[in-house]
């Protein structure tokens, strides 16, 4: 197997393990403040990083200065403050649906910093990616623009929304070269004290159950650090574009156990309206150029269309 087959592979799973996150966020959440299980969730899976880089004798605290890793931990932390609030109120299913959306914005955003062409099946792609995003908040009936589900669905679009710019921005940080594995530890830890600050002003509410803490040590350990870091070393020979269009897995994951554990009811209109979001998705990923396999000597950089 090729590079590039072996981390098609690890995007792949990535979005199994963050599949799992969308229910089990939505369980936790019932006994968890949202913020604080930003923090909390982050905060470990800063520490599972730095653990995993003292085993490999490449602890180097020294990524914390990179003024980007902070950037970016922000944008992560607003990202999840935005889809835990959201996922609060409205369901798992709906969740995962509205966040990957991302994948119609990450590629506006490629073209801007990557300077890669507009094609017609990117510009179709993100107007039926929209309308289904429509579909899937609205149902079609104006009464539901001002229920707390719509609420909470604006909010994890929201979240989609800023997680384009973290996916472009890690990219980017990646394709400079270095230990990538001290990138995603140093970006959580940055992430969890971003986190912290909202707290300072709301509170810091523990949660009271034994139940609880498990979901966050789960949440903390399993679906954060893992995949992000096959993530980010995944994007060594694919395009954002195309491992976005992969992560959407992960709907499918959290869909069935959303089903499975929570009930979470899946209606016409979230059937409709999330295939429309996949379909915009593929369409816009069709004709996406793939990156160049890496040489021994480093990261291959995404291409620019000519």
């Amino acid at each position: 197997m090729g590079a590039r087959g072996r981390d098609y592979g690890l995007v792949i799973l990535s979005a199994v393990l963050w599949g799992t996150s969308f229910p089990g966020g939505k369980l936790v959440l019932g006994a968890v403040d949202p913020l604080f299980l930003s923090f909390a969730r982050l905060g470990l899976g800063a520490v599972v990083g730095f653990v995993v880089l003292a085993l490999l004798r490449r602890l180097d605290f020294r990524v914390l200065r990179n003024p980007y890793v902070w950037g970016l931990g922000v944008v992560n932390a607003l990202a999840f403050d935005l889809q835990n609030m959201g996922m609060d109120a409205t369901t798992a299913t709906k969740t995962a649906l509205l966040v990957n959306v991302n994948v119609v914005f990450i590629v506006a955003l490629m073209v801007l910093v990557y300077r890669e062409r507009v094609t017609w099946q990117k510009v179709v792609g993100i107007g039926i990616g929209l309308v289904g995003v429509v579909l899937l908040a609205t149902r079609l009936d104006p009464r539901s623009l001002g229920g707390g589900e719509f609420v909470g669905d604006l909010l994890v679009f929201a979240a989609g929304i800023a997680w384009s710019f973290y996916v472009v921005g890690t990219k980017a940080m990646v394709d400079r070269g270095g230990d990538y594995i001290a990138l995603v530890a140093g970006i959580f830890a940055t992430t969890s004290v971003a986190a912290s600050v909202p707290l300072f002003f709301t509170g810091w509410p523990l949660p009271a159950t034994t139940d609880a803490w498990i979901g966050i040590l789960y949440l903390g350990i399993v679906p954060t650090f893992p995949p992000m870091l096959l993530y980010a070393y995944s994007m060594r020979t694919i395009s954002p574009t195309i491992s976005a269009l992969l992560i959407l897995l992960e709907v499918i994951v959290a869909g069935l156990l959303s089903a499975a554990f929570l009930q979470d009811a899946i209606s016409g209109f979230t059937l409709v309206g999330g295939g429309l979001i996949l379909f915009g998705a593929y369409v816009v990923a069709r004709g996406e150029r793939e990156i160049p396999e890496p040489g021994a000597g480093g990261l291959a950089p995404v291409p620019r269309d000519t």
